[in-house]
């Protein structure tokens, strides 16, 4: 994974730090150190720099892992205590797009990066920038992307998530505990849609266990295809940001008429 353009760090760096918005010098260092503790110091500097070039300077001495995962937190929800106004939701939104189009991805990541389930976020990263150099890692990541999002959800809705290492087993429990049940579908071809998740999470666990680089393949042999690597990663993108959605929306709990 390479560290992010100057220009796109630049964009956030005047979207949250300049003149009167955003941070301040001492609220940008607070911001940063919770990604790596190695940043600049304000001590470092001959001269006070401005608020848009230390921005800059802490954001460039992230990994570049760090890096996305910070930037991608400041458009999610950025600190509600900063000394002066953010960035609007929207201003915010097309900063989201800017980054995710900065690493290649199509409009699913935007989705997936919206989320603040920032584990699962971090095997989407994973997963998608695998695909052009190692395709049967992709594949592994596709699949460690479901059982993290599996994981995750059972955990926040109180209950173990089956330690097994069978991926179709973990996910009918997240189905389960979530009451999606295909056969209450509002039509047959929601139906389908719906049985197609299932279908979608049994091929991965087949394809990862022979295409993927968890296992040793005869004669060394691995998957070289980006086409099933980008399928794997893009449907098991479809895949959780369907989980995420019903687990958002039962957390939420009925909508409440205003009538």
């Amino acid at each position: 994974m390479k560290s992010l353009e100057d220009t796109v760090i630049r964009r956030f760096a005047n979207a949250f730090s300049h003149g009167r918005t955003g941070f301040s010098l001492n609220e940008i260092s607070n911001y940063f150190v919770q990604y790596q503790r190695s940043i600049p110091s304000l001590s470092n500097y001959v001269t006070k720099p401005n608020k848009v070039v230390f921005f800059e300077d802490c954001a460039k001495s992230l990994s570049p892992e760090n890096q996305r995962s910070a930037l991608y937190d400041l458009c999610d929800g950025p600190p509600p205590d900063s000394k002066h106004p953010m960035p609007s939701e929207d201003a915010r939104k097309e900063l989201l797009a800017l980054l995710v189009q900065a690493d290649g991805r199509n409009p699913l990541g935007v989705e997936i990066s919206s989320l603040t389930l920032r584990g699962v976020r971090g095997q989407w990263f994973k997963a998608a920038s695998r695909i052009p150099s190692s395709p049967s890692g992709a594949i592994t990541a596709a699949r460690t992307l479901i059982e993290s999002t599996c994981k995750t959800i059972l955990c926040e809705q109180g209950e173990t998530p089956d330690a097994s290492g069978d991926l179709p087993k973990l996910y009918k429990q997240v189905r389960t505990k979530l009451g999606i049940n295909p056969n209450q579908g509002a039509s047959q071809s929601v139906h389908l849609m719906v049985s197609g998740l299932t279908q979608i999470v049994d091929g991965l666990a087949g394809l990862s266990n022979a295409a993927g680089d968890r296992h040793g393949l005869e004669c060394g042999v691995t998957i070289t295809e980006l086409s099933f690597a980008s399928l794997a990663v893009h449907a098991a993108g479809a895949v959780c940001v369907f989980l995420i959605g019903v687990h958002h929306d039962v957390r939420r709990g009925p909508a409440v008429s205003s009538t």
